[in-house]
């Protein structure tokens, strides 16, 4: 081992931007993992309800659904950290018009291309429905449907996007309550403390939702209801909660306890993560969305499986003075930190690539049909490799053409943020330069 600040070994992104590469490494990771699950659930080789796929190859890529939850982990844990900077050492708040609007420029123009891109070449037959068609731009598609096969083919993956701004909405809301509750307790360890009771409410809050979703009553409507933002805010508090002693860490006289963890063992939370991972494999107790209590069981155990492997898998990361050769050996190569840079493109585009292979939608003279009537009719490793590959060229073009100008608009109109040279070199990279594959 050797010892080293993992938050402080950056690299430089666009402009003044800095990139924590263990991060990178992970975004890069976890959307290739997005990426496995869904062309093998494609390909037929995955396990999906009674089909069980191709035996323990169909339980492991079933199991990769573990890699989303940490992209809303690290979102939160990002753009969380100077609103928690800002209540422990009790300074000024963040503003947030400044915030949404680089929160906005971040992911919407991306996503914006993908929705267009989505309705001229694949769904052109239903643009005579004008808020069919319209709703995606305004990230409303999720929210006005109880019938999930009327999204708007090719952007299926998309609905992480609204759950993402909807974070990005609450969190100075979020913030201004944490803040007003916490500030008055004097110590930094008290408020602390303070900070992290909402927080739990929070996760709380997304295991309720998701309990209500699943509730054998709820069965015609859970695809519906699922997917709005309360079921994942659990996730995002999770980031908040490491966002909050990672700023703590920088002021307290001892390590909190998490860090003395880490610091003494530093593979022990991956080692852990990986125990859930398989742990979650199996779903005895039936498959979530069958409208029984069992199911509803499952999906609850599920549901905290996920939040424990992400919260697992991304706290190791926060922890300063501490190097794993693991961790650096999966998380720092050049593959997968090219991968993570362009991570939102990757979560964006494959999913349309995997229509493109199938030949669903308007481009090839037909409407187009819900993918499950190609499930098994291709080899994984083919459509893998055919989807990859376009997925990448497309998330390349999206990053230099498209992300990354748009990035330069940050302090159009807004104004550049003046903070102290202290400030900025204590600082985890910016939130303009956040980066989760699902909406970065």
């Amino acid at each position: 081992m050797v010892a080293t600040d993992n938050l402080s070994r950056t690299d430089r992104g666009t402009g003044a931007a800095k990139r924590v590469p263990t991060f990178d490494g992970l975004r890069g990771l976890c959307a290739l993992g997005v990426v496995v699950f869904h062309v093998a659930f494609m390909a037929g080789v995955s396990n999906h309800i009674e089909d069980k796929g191709s035996g323990i190859w169909g339980f492991l890529t079933d199991g990769l659904a573990v890699c989303l939850p940490p992209f809303f982990v690290l979102s939160g844990l990002l753009l969380y950290r100077s609103f928690a900077r800002s209540i422990i050492a009790g300074t000024r708040r963040p503003p947030a018009l400044p915030f949404l609007w680089k929160r906005a420029l971040r992911i919407l123009p991306a996503y914006w291309v993908l929705i267009a891109v989505s309705v001229l070449f694949l769904n052109f037959y239903t643009i005579g429905r004008f808020w069919y068609s319209v709703r995606p731009f305004l990230l409303l598609q999720f929210f006005y449907t109880n019938n999930p096969l009327q999204w708007l083919t090719g952007t299926e993956p998309t609905w992480t996007v609204p759950a993402e701004f909807a974070f990005y909405l609450g969190l100075p809301v979020f913030g201004w309550l944490i803040d007003r509750y916490a500030r008055r307790a004097g110590s930094p360890a008290q408020r602390v403390r303070r900070m992290m009771w909402p927080l739990s409410i929070l996760v709380l809050v997304g295991a309720g939702w998701t309990a209500f979703c699943f509730l054998p009553a709820m069965a015609p409507s859970v695809w519906y209801l699922n997917f709005f933002p309360f079921g994942y805010i659990g996730f995002f508090a999770g980031g908040m909660m490491l966002a909050t002693l990672s700023v703590y860490n920088d002021v307290a006289a001892r390590p909190p306890a998490l860090y003395r963890l880490v610091t003494r063992w530093p593979n022990l939370c991956w080692l852990l993560a990986a125990v859930v991972f398989v742990v979650n494999v199996p779903k005895p107790f039936g498959e979530p969305g069958e409208g029984t209590y069992p199911a509803l069981l499952q999906e609850m155990i599920e549901h905290v499986l996920l939040f424990l492997f992400a919260v697992l898998i991304v706290a190791p990361l926060t922890v300063p003075r501490t190097r794993s050769r693991l961790m650096d050996a999966v998380l720092t190569n050049a593959p997968v930190r090219f991968v993570g840079r362009i991570s939102y493109g990757v979560y964006l585009w494959h999913v349309v690539w995997i229509h493109l292979w199938f030949k669903n939608g308007s481009i090839f003279g037909h409407h187009p049909v819900t993918s499950v009537v190609f499930r098994g009719t291709v080899g994984f490793w083919t459509l893998l490799t055919f989807v990859l590959g376009g997925t990448i060229v497309t998330a390349l073009v999206s990053h230099y053409a498209i992300e990354q100008p748009a990035q330069r608009l940050r302090n159009r109109f807004v104004g550049a943020p003046r903070k102290p040279v202290a400030a900025v070199a204590a600082e985890i990279p910016e939130a303009g330069d956040v980066g989760t594959g699902t909406a970065a």
